[in-house]
């Protein structure tokens, strides 16, 4: 059972959750069109050699840049959405990669189809 405070006893004269509704439509469409772009297959980007993804990946991780990485599994015949994050090691054929929401994820190098240094957009990310 809620409990509900009479309003001539609130600190502060507050609408209540109305105020806040809108802000929270909005973080929730974002999101709702982030997840949908993020969820979209993508187009087949150009094969690298096993030294080529190690070299990308060593001068990543030496100078602590974001990395977005194509695996070779397919969805729909097309490739899945690109796996985004900051290369903080590697060990028996994994590279380990923190993502921006603090999350790490291991995957195997010999699954990755392309490697490719990308840009930060945040100030906080790497």
């Amino acid at each position: 059972m809620a409990y509900v405070v009479p309003r001539e006893l609130w600190l502060y004269d507050d609408r209540g959750m109305m105020n806040w509704m809108g802000w929270l439509l909005s973080d929730h469409s974002a999101f709702m069109e982030q997840a949908a772009h993020n969820n979209q297959p993508q187009t087949e980007l150009s094969a690298m050699t096993d030294a080529a993804i190690d070299g990308t990946l060593q001068q990543a991780f030496e100078q602590r840049q974001v990395v977005a990485i194509q695996l070779n599994a397919l969805w729909d015949a097309a490739y899945l959405p690109e796996i985004v994050g900051l290369v903080i090691g590697c060990d028996d054929g994994r590279v380990f990669l923190q993502a921006q929401d603090g999350g790490m994820q291991a995957l195997s190098v010999s699954d990755i189809h392309h490697v490719r240094v990308t840009e930060t957009k945040h100030w906080w990310a790497a």
